[in-house]
């Protein structure tokens, strides 16, 4: 079996749990910015230097920027921004990141390195859909005094992870409606024993919904359509931030709603870094 050398700069659970699983295949294994229970092989390092960098795999968090433009939950140290490490990447490292933006792209073709966004990987998002539909449902489980069986669920959004919210959501007993903007996905939502709904049509049915997913980036329950929601509705909203909500509409109309982000480094942290390793190695091994 190859044996690689591994970066891992900042992150969360995931990313803790990666380091784990990739040291405990024999691999050379470096963190820094990042807190949790490793293994004693995996050497920490507790000052930024070109050692750290001298790897074949440098793993960033996923998105691997917050709000305010610094590497995502770096811990223990101050604000760590791309520029501050960027001319310290080798050409040959794979940097494997999540959300790449204008920043990272013109970086790696002045320094010559190839950077892998996991969430535009297809493989990926199939496979991180399953704990963060699950993550959601545990979400709405927590926040209703409702049983899901039974309830009348709205999914926004009909992909990757629209699909596997709608499949779980039913095989559980949920009366559940999807919204969708293609007329191929109506017919899939059809198929699969879904009803379907265009964006168009939301205002007709948001007043009986008990539960409320949305998957789409772009504000799609605004001030109008939360008007028409009951007082006892519950907003789960899986998308990006800033999300598909308008959350002081929500405040103020007395609805309950919440940004969930990152769910799978939350609730299922070990499952979510098996998917980021299997996709890292299929990576290593293509290019």
């Amino acid at each position: 079996m190859d044996r690689n050398i591994y970066s891992i700069l900042g992150g969360d659970n995931r990313q803790v749990e990666c380091a784990n699983i990739l040291a405990g295949e024999g691999n050379v294994v470096m963190v820094y910015g990042i807190n949790g229970n490793f293994n004693s092989n995996i050497k920490r390092f507790n000052i930024l230097n070109q050692h750290f960098f001298e790897c074949d795999v440098l793993i960033l968090p996923i998105p691997y920027k917050n709000r305010e433009g610094y590497i995502n939950h770096v811990k223990g140290i101050k604000d760590l921004a791309l520029k501050d490490f960027i001319d310290l990447i080798y050409p040959t490292t794979h940097v494997v990141l999540g959300k790449a933006d204008v920043e990272i792209k013109k970086s790696s073709e002045i320094y010559g390195f190839k950077y892998f966004d996991l969430l535009e990987d297809e493989a990926f998002a199939i496979l991180n859909s399953i704990p963060s539909a699950e993550g959601a449902i545990q979400r709405a489980m927590e926040k209703t005094n409702i049983t899901i069986h039974g309830a009348k669920v709205l999914v926004l959004g009909y992909g990757r992870l629209g699909k596997t919210l709608a499949r779980m959501l039913k095989g559980i007993g949920a009366d559940v409606t999807v919204e969708a903007r293609k007329s191929y996905d109506l017919a899939w939502i059809m198929e699969n024993g879904y009803k379907g709904v265009t964006i168009e049509e939301l205002d007709d049915i948001l007043y009986d919904q008990d539960i409320i997913f949305n998957t789409i980036p772009a504000l799609i329950l605004d001030k109008k359509k939360i008007s028409k929601m009951k007082k006892d509705t519950l907003i789960i909203d899986l998308a990006s931030y800033p999300g598909g909500v308008d959350f002081e509409a929500a405040e103020e109309f007395g609805i309950q709603a919440s940004l969930e982000l990152s769910l799978p480094g939350i609730v299922a942290p070990k499952t979510a870094a098996n998917i980021i390793c299997m996709r890292i190695k299929d990576l290593i091994k293509t290019y």
